[in-house]
C-alpha cells in the first residue's frame, strides 16, 4: 500500500509544535493534523490526533486519548521517520508497506 506524506512546517509556535502532517493511506484514507513536536531535549516526534477525556490521572492531570495512531512500533519508526523527512526537505513523500 502507498503512503503519502504532506506536512506543513508552522512558524513561531509557544507549544513545541513545529509542524503538522496529514498522512494518506493508499489514496483512500486520510488522516489529519499528526503534529510534529519538538521535545525539550530539543528532538522532533510526531504526536497523533487526539481528543481530552473528561477522566483526570492520580495528580490531576487532564488525559488524552488517540483517535488515530500506528498499531505496530514498527510502522510507527518508518511513518515518524518518512513524517520528519517530509517536514526537514519541504516536499511530499512517500512510502510503501
Amino acid at each position: 500500500m502507498r503512503i503519502d506524506i504532506r506536512t506543513r512546517a508552522l512558524e513561531e509556535t509557544t507549544n513545541g509544535v513545529r509542524g503538522v502532517a496529514t498522512v494518506t493511506f493508499g489514496g483512500s484514507f486520510a488522516v489529519r493534523n499528526i503534529s510534529i513536536v519538538e521535545s525539550k531535549a530539543g528532538n522532533l516526534f510526531i504526536s497523533m490526533p487526539s481528543y481530552k477525556m473528561k477522566t483526570t490521572d492520580e495528580n490531576g492531570k487532564a488525559q488524552f486519548k488517540d483517535i488515530a495512531y500506528p498499531v505496530t512500533k514498527d510502522f510507527r519508526e518508518r511513518l515518524q521517520e518518512n513524517v520528519l523527512h517530509s517536514l526537514e526537505i519541504g516536499e511530499d513523500v512517500n512510502f510503501e508497506v
